[in-house]
């Protein structure tokens, strides 16, 4: 029966689908400078990251998840730009990874951002 069983495990459908196993070849790093800081390098997410990154709910956390140690000297590049900057980085480091639920947490902090406005204009 045993042996039976084993041969059971060992048959390869033809039907199931398999991701990874495989070596595959990462994208290319990000590169890019917030005015004259230096030149930050973002390396491909992994998996782990990337489903952190879809979950994450400000563009605080997103960038956080991309850049890893070197958050804390873009913060201080970063900071004092206008807001649009801080997505638009997020937004194309998204897109340049492939991701596609990163976009809508940038979207919910952009979202965030206009909604500020406006309820600044209403005092």
């Amino acid at each position: 029966m045993s042996k039976e069983l084993d041969n059971v495990t060992q048959i390869d459908d033809q039907n199931v689908r398999k991701y990874g196993g495989e070596q595959r070849e990462p994208k290319e790093p990000f590169k890019f400078q917030i005015g004259e800081s230096p030149t930050f390098l973002v390396q491909e997410p992994d998996a782990d990251t990337v489903m952190d990154i879809e979950e994450a709910r400000t563009t605080r956390r997103v960038l956080k998840l991309f850049l890893g140690d070197q958050f804390d000297d873009l913060a201080d590049f970063i900071g004092p730009e206008h807001p649009d900057t801080l997505i638009d980085l997020a937004r194309d480091m998204s897109k340049h990874f492939g991701l596609f639920d990163a976009e809508q947490a940038v979207n919910r902090a952009d979202r965030r951002g206009r909604d500020r406005r406006r309820v600044g204009r209403r005092r």
